[in-house]
């Protein structure tokens, strides 16, 4: 087991090895993570006992500790025929004790049992009377009432009974001088390996030792330094107390060579010093300290010295001044460089004055050979050292609502608190006041102050936990929030996907409806065909545009774009509004500054007559009031150049990739084209002729919204629109009706229309600009008045 483990260990030396390689020299100095393994493989190697040895020890001794039967077959046989002589015998008593003869020479005195055993003979207990007539007397009792006899009929197996057991122990010796000398022969080997178990097993003891403790291995240099951070005693952790607590210790940093513990009676001071010495010698003997791993540091003490105690002796002449004297003179005289020295109540137990002069005197005395210094105290004296003398730092008990906490507080004096400890341990009422009125104002002003402090610290470490709890808080909102974030793009990032996606698909649809519209003119490249192809291609083109202005970021650049152009329009004043109206001419250009859907459209003048004028708006020509046109600013740009519609249209119409009309087709379509003009003109003169006005624009006011109505409700709305609107000069009526699923209404409605003689004068599909398809443009008959 132990050659596997060592085994295990070198692999893992190697492969630490294997990736250092791998690794620049400059990462392997930021990175100590690697645990080097190098004494305990060489402590597992020097473990090695010969083959021939432990085939020889394997097996040799059963569970009773006995050399092993099956191990050494003539131990086994000759231990059966002992056993089985030995039986033979005991039946042989039995069957002499159940016969009358023998049963009324039998001594009952003993009251113990019949068998026992004498020099290795089985005798049987008989009457003093008898015990020459039986067999060979063996022993007698103290009455010398009995006598225990070997029954002559059980001398001989007896005899052979011994002779087998001295056969057997002759084996056991000719074995046992055998194991014997190979032991001798192997003792050096077996003696190192002992050593290496030994240690191996101490090193386990450790390891088992500081898992129990929660330890932590610190880093360990040869400076003189340690510093814990919430190190804990060893002893109250081993005796499962819960919550004990921790305290921060620093010795031996920059200058700092010693540290003053003060505090209450019974505050701790004392436990924090055997700390100290006991991390010490943890580190030393390599077990793992009970602290937090944070920069754990412990170097390499040595000698550790302590004054803790009283060495007060009658039977020594010593009093406990000079007990504590004597214990400085060694200390003294064996500190040194590294070492480190500790000393509960440096100078107690004479006259105070001459104590801190002793102490003060001794404490300087150390610091001068090098060595690291902890020491426990009540006077001020002592307490004051940390501020006249650099090297040393003072620590204070904290005491908390008249209790002491047991926690070490760094850079903190610390009061006695004498009256507050013998008030909590029940002293007399009467004393305590006494004892109160008996102090000195200094001594009790210096005790106020050093309370108002520790009162004022309390209150500022309280603000710092809470300072520090919030701004964890703001640190654990502020990453919340950017995992929410770094989640929000993620959705907007697939929801633009998943919406390219879908417009990609549906131009798909579209290009498939171009091909197919292309392979009819490959097969019928007539007039007819060409044009309808090419109105088809409008409508393509129609739905391209209406899906691509619902996409997510085309909505909002129309956003932005209707911004620009409320941003361009505060800077816009009517005509009618300007004090002198300026010199224009046909030709110049105009701005649409009344509200609907041609505002900041880009018009064109024809003339100017009055109050009104005649203009050209997107090829349409329409008379405007001078209220509703302006200049157009230096920095105006025209709505369809901001508008995303008319953009994207743009880009399809000019793209190379858009539907592109050939000379032939230009020509079929304005050739169909003219037919059209042609038969509207030969209807028209059949007619009762009327006066045109022109193109008709689709309005809010001149537009039926039969969305959503069944063809009655659909009949209804128009009629009462027609109604209306056939007194007019241009009597013309929009019908949407949309295209429906499968075109229902659009087709009742033109089927209709088509009947109708009492309103209808003419219908059809609307401009691809007034909607298309989903629109039925109706020309109304003239009311004859």
């Amino acid at each position: 087991k132990v050659s596997g483990w060592c085994t295990d260990l070198d692999e893992i030396e190697r492969q630490r090895k294997k990736e250092q390689t791998e690794f620049t020299s400059e990462i392997l100095s930021d990175d100590d993570t690697y645990i080097q393994f190098k004494q305990l493989p060489k402590l597992g190697y020097s473990i090695f006992i010969e083959d021939d040895l432990i085939s020889l020890l394997e097996n040799a001794f059963d569970d009773e500790g006995r050399l092993s039967g099956s191990r050494f077959p003539t131990i086994g046989r000759l231990r059966a025929k002992v056993r089985t002589l030995k039986a033979d015998i005991i039946g042989t008593l039995d069957a002499l004790m159940s016969s009358p003869s023998i049963k009324k020479k039998v001594s009952l005195e003993s009251g113990g049992s019949l068998y026992s055993e004498v020099n290795g003979r089985i005798v049987i207990p008989i009457s003093d009377t008898y015990k020459n007539s039986v067999g060979i007397i063996h022993d007698q009792s103290r009455s010398g009432k009995t006598s225990y006899v070997e029954p002559t009929e059980v001398v001989g197996p007896t005899n052979e009974m011994r002779s087998a057991e001295m056969e057997l122990k002759q084996e056991e010796m000719k074995i046992w001088r055998q194991l014997t000398k190979e032991i001798k022969d192997n003792i050096d080997d077996i003696e190192r390996s002992i050593a290496a178990v030994a240690q191996l097993d101490l090193v386990l003891a450790r390891i088992r030792l500081g898992d129990l403790l929660e330890g932590v291995v610190p880093e360990v240099g040869d400076e003189g330094v340690m510093s814990l951070q919430d190190a804990r005693h060893p002893v109250l952790l081993l005796r499962g107390l819960e919550n004990v607590v921790g305290s921060d210790i620093d010795i031996g940093g920059g200058k700092n060579q010693g540290l003053v513990l003060t505090g209450p009676n019974s505050g701790g001071k004392t436990v924090i010093l055997k700390l100290i010495g006991l991390c010490a010698l943890m580190a030393r003997d390599g077990i793992p300290i009970p602290a937090k791993p944070d920069s754990a540091r412990i170097d390499f003490f040595s000698p550790v010295l302590a004054d803790i105690g009283d060495m007060q002796s009658v039977d020594g002449d010593l009093s406990t001044f000079s007990g504590h004297m004597l214990v400085c003179r060694e200390v003294l005289a064996k500190s040194g460089k590294n070492s480190l020295v500790l000393m509960d109540e440096l100078g107690s137990g004479t006259d105070p004055n001459q104590g801190v002069a002793i102490a003060q005197a001794l404490l300087e005395a150390l610091m001068n050979t090098g060595a690291r210094v902890a020491i426990t105290t009540h006077y001020l004296e002592l307490k004051q050292l940390a501020a006249s003398d650099n090297r040393f730092n003072v620590g204070g008990m904290q005491f908390k609502n008249g209790r002491p906490t047991y926690k070490l507080l760094p850079g903190v004096v610390g009061e006695s608190f004498a009256l507050s400890v013998a008030e909590r341990l029940n002293l007399p009422r009467t004393v305590i006041e006494r004892a109160n009125e008996l102090l000195d104002s200094e001594t009790r002003q210096m005790g106020d102050l050093i309370r108002g402090m520790e009162d004022q610290k309390a209150i500022i470490d309280h603000q710092t936990e809470e300072l520090s709890r919030k701004r964890n808080e703001l640190g654990d909102l502020e990453k919340e929030m950017k995992k929410q974030q770094q989640k929000l793009e993620m959705e907007l990032i697939n929801a633009r996907r998943n919406e390219a996606e879908k417009f990609a698909k549906k131009l798909e649809e579209k290009e498939s409806i171009l091909e197919s519209i292309l392979e009819k003119l490959k097969s019928d490249p007539s007039k007819k065909l060409v044009a309808r192809s090419w109105d088809e291609i409008k409508y393509v083109r129609r739905d391209a545009l209406t899906e691509a202005e619902n996409v997510p970021s085309v909505l909002r650049r129309k956003e932005k774009a209707a911004a620009a152009v409320a941003q361009q329009f505060t800077e816009i004043v009517p005509l009618s509004e300007l004090r002198n109206l300026p010199e224009i001419s046909p030709g110049d250009t105009l701005v649409v500054c009344k509200k609907g859907a041609l505002r900041g459209a880009e018009a064109t003048l024809i003339n100017i007559s009055g109050k009104r004028v005649d203009v050209t708006v997107r090829g349409m020509p329409m008379m405007m009031k001078l209220g509703e046109v302006a200049l157009p600013p230096k920095s105006f740009q025209p709505s369809e150049a901001i508008g995303v519609r008319n953009t994207i249209g743009a880009d399809i119409k000019n793209s190379k990739s858009g539907p592109q009309m050939s000379k032939m087709a230009r020509k079929a379509l304005a050739d169909e084209e003219s037919d059209v003009v042609l038969k509207r003109n030969n209807n028209s003169n059949s007619q009762e002729s009327t006066k045109s006005n022109g193109p008709v624009m689709r309005l809010s006011s001149n537009t039926v919204d039969c969305l959503g109505c069944s063809f009655e409700e659909a009949r209804r709305k128009c009629e009462d629109k027609f109604s209306r609107v056939m007194m007019s000069k241009n009597p013309v009526v929009f019908i949407l009706h949309g295209h429906g699923t499968k075109g229902v209404l659009k087709q009742k409605i033109r089927e209709w229309l088509k009947r109708d003689k009492q309103w209808v004068k003419s219908f059809g599909t609307a401009d691809a600009s007034d909607g298309g398809d989903a629109f039925t443009i109706v020309k109304l008959k003239n009311l004859q008045l």
